[in-house]
């Protein structure tokens, strides 16, 4: 993805309207395109202002849900993130190799344990609040306050 400070990208050439070419123009009015392009600049962002904190946009999630739902399981955080067993196994080795949350076993099932943040994972968190809360503003500077509200529930529509 080009910088802000790469040269500008040079006018796109067109074909005329009568050019049976033009039907095949998957990006003027779609919006999954339109999405994807927002997507790219989100992580962007993310990685500019948070790339730091050496965490992906996923673990940070997995942290907030893990801090927000004391007890919560390793199927249910699965559930939350809406990803499939492997790839949430992956992100909580990731996270405990990181020292960030522990498995903790739960006294009546020994099949089954909870994800708890430890006390660099709660320091952690702490940390990302501003950083996250400044990530956000820049997200949303060009939009006012009724639009980003409205964006979300608009993107809430699409995503469910």
């Amino acid at each position: 993805m080009p910088s802000r400070t790469d040269p500008p990208a040079p006018p796109r050439k067109r074909r005329p309207a009568d050019d049976p070419l033009t039907r095949f123009d998957f990006q003027s009015d779609s919006l999954g395109y339109a999405l994807r392009r927002a997507q790219l600049r989100v992580y962007e962002r993310f990685y500019e202002m948070l790339g730091t904190m050496d965490l992906s946009p996923a673990r940070v999630t997995a942290l907030s849900i893990i801090a927000m739902e004391p007890e919560i399981n390793q199927a249910t955080l699965a559930k939350r993130l809406d990803v499939a067993g492997p790839s949430v196994l992956k992100l909580v080795d990731a996270l405990e190799e990181g020292g960030l949350i522990r498995r903790e076993d739960v006294a009546d099932d020994r099949r089954r344990y909870n994800l708890v943040l430890t006390p660099a994972g709660r320091a952690k968190v702490e940390a990302l609040r501003s950083a996250l809360a400044a990530y956000e503003e820049r997200l949303a500077q060009r939009l006012s306050a009724a639009e980003r509200a409205q964006l979300m529930a608009l993107l809430e529509r699409v995503a469910t």
